[in-house]
């Protein structure tokens, strides 16, 4: 009975010891599982920790001008509040990517950049001032100066044009006052000379053949010496005054013409319409059309009631009349054209130079202002990053060989930025520079020239 006592002690101490020794292997089990885990955030942590401390490096301006800008930059910076927030950092364990970044969250400019940016993506440095209109129709097109003026010439080749002034008929004088005056227009002016009354003679049979007689001795295009002089040679005056008819049939000459412009016809007579036609009617005609010629008149020798008539004529055409009766008035009357000419031309030479100027001047001052301001900003960020470098040696949080690096970041981002603003101001400003000097090289060129061309003799 006492023997089975002892076996059935023994049996429920060794029970207690098998339970025991497994509870406590179970909670080294439990220990170890809560270890790994803790472990395993630890390592994460760190890792997450790691990605904060990396510090990207701007490569571009485009990269910088999308940073967000440092707490104490622009009119924020405060070396001493600065100093103080360094002294509460420890950088003993950063290396010198992360000092760089470090120093960038408190004082870099970032987005202060972008309004640089942004009007240096946006600045127009190319000329635009419209030149105004040339005297003579003359345009600039594609900077290049041309002139879009057609001229045509309706001389009275009626038989009164024979008599003589001074010794010489109406039609001689008239002849050289003419060629005068187209050789006198400008380089590249269409002109043309179209003859009325010329055929047949004065006489009442033979009335219906001169008053539909008119003839283009001379097609609407460039002045060749040459062959205007030849077209003046085609024609004596003989028959009567159609003038009507000519202003008419003019019409269809500009319309031949491959040059778009100012439209211009000088009718030189001796006289009145003589074919029962109305002149006023036609020069209205012409002038309301879409031709928008200007009709002058230039009367020869024309008495009042002539006067009266084509003074009319010019009024309706929009153009102006004036009468001559010798040769000397004829010379005056171009002499007093030509002056005008000079003077439009020296009055538009001044202006469109000075309107050329005030732009290219405007542009150059506010290009000049930007890289003024934005050298600046550059410059202060430069100075403000290593001056923070250099308290942080200075208070011994960093050794010398990592202040250097850290200064070497500081002084590629600089290159960046200074690279930008020198080569982009140059690029903008010598565009500026060169249009603006070419446009008003070629408006004082064609002001000398135009001037020179109707300067008095």
């Amino acid at each position: 009975m006492k023997s089975t006592k002892r076996a059935c002690l023994m049996l429920l101490s060794a029970l207690f010891v098998f339970f025991a020794l497994a509870a406590c292997g179970g909670g080294e089990q439990a220990s170890s599982g809560e270890d790994k885990k803790e472990n395993a955030k630890k390592e994460e942590a760190a890792t997450e920790k790691e990605k904060e401390d990396e510090v990207e490096i701007a490569g571009s301006v485009e990269d910088i001008v999308k940073e967000e800008p440092g707490k104490y930059s622009g009119n924020a910076y405060n070396k001493a509040v600065i100093h103080k927030a360094l002294d509460e950092k420890s950088f003993a364990d950063k290396d010198s990517f992360q000092i760089y970044g470090e120093l960038l969250n408190l004082v870099n400019e970032g987005e202060n950049y972008k309004p640089f940016y942004d009007f240096y993506e946006e600045f127009n440095p190319s000329i635009e001032t419209s030149l105004s209109n040339m005297p003579g129709g003359m345009t600039l097109e594609n900077g290049e100066i041309g002139l879009n003026t057609n001229i045509s010439i309706l001389l009275d080749a009626s038989g009164s044009m024979a008599q003589k002034i001074g010794g010489q008929t109406k039609m001689d004088l008239a002849k050289k006052a003419v060629n005068d005056f187209v050789a006198s227009m400008p380089e590249g002016a269409n002109v043309s000379l179209r003859v009325y009354g010329q055929e047949g003679s004065n006489s009442d049979s033979d009335k219906k053949l001169s008053c539909d007689s008119t003839e283009v001795v001379y097609d609407l295009k460039p002045y060749n010496e040459a062959e205007f002089k030849d077209s003046l040679g085609k024609f004596k005056p003989t028959g009567w005054t159609p003038i009507a008819k000519a202003i008419s049939e003019s019409k269809a000459d500009f319309e031949k013409s491959d040059k778009q412009g100012q439209n211009i016809i000088y009718v030189v007579s001796d006289g009145i319409e003589t074919c029962d036609g109305d002149p006023a009617k036609a020069a209205k005609e012409l002038h309301d059309s879409n031709i928008e010629a200007v009709v002058n008149i230039i009367g020869f020798d024309v008495d009042s009631n002539g006067q009266k008539q084509l003074m009319s004529v010019a009024q309706a055409g929009g153009g102006q009349y004036e009468t001559v009766d010798t040769a000397e008035d004829f010379q005056e009357l171009w002499e007093d054209e030509r002056q005008r000419l000079w003077n439009e031309w020296w009055d538009w030479g001044n202006k469109n130079w000075n309107k050329v100027w005030e732009e290219q001047s405007e542009k150059q001052n506010e290009l000049y202002e930007k890289k003024r301001d934005l050298t600046n900003m550059i410059y202060e960020e430069k100075t403000r990053l290593n001056e923070a470098a250099f308290y942080l040696q200075e208070k011994e949080q960093i050794e010398y060989d990592v202040r250097q690096e850290v200064t070497s970041l500081v002084d590629q981002r600089h290159e960046i930025l200074k690279d930008y603003a020198e080569d982009t101001h140059e690029t903008m400003l010598d565009t500026v520079k060169t249009e603006g000097e070419d446009l008003k090289d070629s408006i004082q060129e064609k002001k000398e020239e135009m001037t020179d061309k109707y300067k008095k003799n």
